[in-house]
């Protein structure tokens, strides 16, 4: 009796601490595909010292580009999601959304026809709590220009579309990579956003203007080392 008690003790101790399942690109891959997402769930923090700031830090400082360097572009598991998609790929929005709660959005609208051009990842702060449409970046969806640049998909859309919502939670923040289609809703917390995207589809992009600095050159040529390209422009 004792050796099964134990075995069992045992045995519960494996389960509960096992190691999460290590990261699949192909796994991440097929979720983006299908579903217009891929949730990170246990994200590596690196070993860089560059944590995010209570509130809102500026995103166009010497700060800003260092956590998009160490949070995004050195992680290499968006890397290899990045590169299962796009043969080359640069960073043409980095910019911050916070809570809009009833209000659904998408990037990029036109569903299949459209195709995949752009990955968005969204980095979650504390505290945050997000909806994920499965399934709607294929619907051609009616949508509105929203005031945050955005398009707007109605509830009414979605549900027409029967494309079901998946609540993630993010209390400890969290990093989900999903297709530019896909229609998204910000409950809690707020969003670092990141698109990604061809160098074709780039070029036809606004540059996202820095002021002009020895530091924050420096930093975009750090970024651009990484093997991933930016869309940064110097006022004169």
């Amino acid at each position: 009796m004792k050796i099964l008690f134990e075995g069992i003790v045992n045995t519960c101790f494996t389960i509960l601490f096992m190691a999460p399942a290590p990261f699949c690109v192909d796994d991440a891959r097929n979720s983006i595909l299908e579903d217009g997402f891929y949730h990170l769930v246990d994200l590596e923090q690196p070993e860089q010292n560059v944590e995010m700031e209570p509130e809102g830090f500026a995103l166009a400082s010497e700060y800003g580009l260092d956590f998009c360097k160490l949070k995004v572009l050195d992680d290499m598991r968006v890397r290899s999601i990045l590169q299962s998609f796009f043969d080359w790929s640069g960073l043409g929005l980095y910019l911050r959304y916070g809570r809009d709660p009833g209000h659904n959005f998408s990037f990029r609208r036109g569903g299949a026809k459209a195709g995949l051009r752009v990955l968005i990842v969204h980095m979650w702060s504390k505290g945050s709590r997000a909806t994920y449409y499965c399934g709607s970046h294929l619907h051609s969806l009616p949508t509105i220009k929203a005031a945050n640049g955005l398009f707007e998909i109605p509830s009414a859309g979605l549900r027409i579309a029967a494309c079901q919502g998946k609540d993630i939670e993010f209390p400890n923040g969290g990093l989900v990579i999903l297709d530019a289609r896909l229609a998204f809703e910000i409950k809690q917390g707020s969003a670092t956003t990141f698109a990604f995207t061809t160098k074709s589809e780039l070029a036809t992009w606004a540059k996202m203007t820095l002021p002009k600095s020895h530091g924050l050159a420096q930093k975009v040529a750090e970024m651009e080392s990484t093997g991933i390209g930016v869309n940064f422009a110097f006022e004169e």
